[in-house]
């Protein structure tokens, strides 16, 4: 397979993973909604549950985690067509993934201190490896 060829299907890899990412990003939103709307108790129970996002966390989470995943969509297709510049549909992705996913994360660990960090760094890779294979161009 030549290096082309390679970093086209690296890119669909993480085409897939921002997709996958986004799926559990938008089911964390839709779980956390779900219990708001139904009255069912909360996990941020505690002292510090002023710190935890609430309705507004989940809804960013539900509607960041499709938005992203539509996106994750178009890359991948362009990506399957070749286009030169479908890897910034793919970094576009993972930036706007950061405040879904900080989001998300937030309401899975409600005492997680980290969590921040952790979707940042999450994003700033998907966003540098889906750029590293900016240059690449088409195979014939």
């Amino acid at each position: 397979m030549r290096a082309d060829q390679w970093r086209l299907v690296l890119l669909q890899v993480f085409n897939l993973l921002l997709m996958a990412v986004a799926v559990v990003v938008a089911a964390v939103g839709t779980d956390r909604a779900t219990a708001h709307y139904l009255g069912l108790p909360s996990r941020a129970a505690g002292p510090e549950g002023w710190l935890q996002p609430g309705i507004f966390g989940a809804l960013v989470a539900l509607a960041g985690g499709l938005g992203v995943l539509v996106l994750g969509i178009v890359a991948f297709r362009r990506m399957a067509r070749g286009e030169l510049y479908a890897p910034l549909f793919t970094a576009l992705g993972w930036a706007l993934l950061w405040l879904p996913l900080t989001m998300a994360l937030t309401l899975l660990f409600p005492s997680g201190q980290f969590t921040p960090f952790a979707a940042t760094a999450v994003c700033m890779a998907g966003i540098v490896l889906s750029l590293a294979v900016l240059g690449s161009k088409k195979p014939r």
